[in-house]
């Protein structure tokens, strides 16, 4: 029911003109950097934030459990925040790794398509969310790119550590090129932690001298745990991320110590000298946390 209620309100919500929005709810706008936030996204953000709230749906950081985690994935799944796809979408589950029963979730269309492939990451701070969750994004994802994509069900932390998505991103990544895709057809591509992964994947494969893929597509990628950027400062909270989530992402997701020195936990250690044949394209916005 409460699903109902919450969608029901969202469905009003999205048809809403701004200047209904201001004289219903009387905010300030907020501004960063000269820039003024979207009045509706602004209101969204409150609201989401409400319910998260109201039913109980919040992060609680001294006491996570999978339990918890299940619960907040199954709350995303059944809120219709998301256009849905306006072509039948076809989903395939692949075991890429038997022994550990590696999932890579593939999305296409019965239509002429792409070549190229799109290994994608979900974002969640590498401890929430799943595949799943992100059915509408990868569908639409599919749909919009005329390309097959294939979303990994990596592991999640605090239960696995540094770097054991990386290790499940580098078999994603070797199953795609033994299936045929040349690195010319590959694209990685995440969002939030899963930009970490995607851009953490790529250095991993120059290091140890890998073919690299044609293009990394990194949507307000995690960064750094250092967590030092006024990003943070202005926006760490009021915009659903909160600064002292992402400590505790990089915390449970740091095994030792020793990660902080490893620039593929703190991309910010990469060499700026050590030069990619991938192109990249970086995705944030202004208001975004980790912008």
């Amino acid at each position: 029911m409460k699903h109902f209620f919450i969608n029901f309100l969202l469905s009003i919500f999205f048809i809403l003109p701004n200047w209904v929005l201001k004289a219903l709810t009387l905010k300030k706008e907020i501004t960063y950097r000269n820039e003024v936030f979207d009045y509706q996204s602004m209101i969204f953000i409150s609201l989401i934030s409400w319910f998260i709230t109201r039913f109980g749906l919040a992060l609680d950081m001294a006491n996570f459990s999978n339990d918890m985690r299940i619960k907040m994935s199954n709350f995303r799944m059944k809120i219709n925040n998301s256009t849905l796809p306006k072509e039948i979408i076809h989903m395939e589950d692949f075991i890429i790794d038997q022994k550990n029963k590696l999932v890579l979730r593939q999305y296409s269309l019965s239509s002429q398509m792409s070549d190229k492939a799109i290994l994608f990451f979900h974002g969640g701070g590498y401890a929430i969310s799943n595949i799943d969750v992100y059915n509408q994004v990868a569908s639409l994802m599919c749909e919009e790119l005329d390309s097959k994509i294939f979303s990994l069900e990596y592991s999640l932390s605090p239960e696995n550590k540094f770097p054991k998505a990386l290790e499940e991103a580098n078999v994603a990544f070797d199953w795609l090129i033994s299936k045929g895709y040349s690195k010319e057809q590959i694209i990685i591509c995440g969002d939030s932690a899963g930009a970490h992964l995607a851009a953490s994947l790529l250095h991993d494969l120059k290091a140890r001298d890998k073919e690299l893929p044609l293009l990394q597509v990194l949507i307000y990628p995690m960064v750094s745990p250092s967590l030092d950027f006024p990003s943070l400062e202005r926006l760490g909270e009021d915009f659903l991320l909160t600064k002292e989530q992402m400590k505790w992402f990089w915390h449970y997701f740091r095994a030792d110590e020793a990660n902080n020195l490893d620039s593929r936990f703190d991309l910010l250690k990469i060499d700026n000298n050590n030069k990619f044949d991938t192109k990249t394209v970086i995705i944030t916005a202004g208001f975004d946390p980790l912008c």
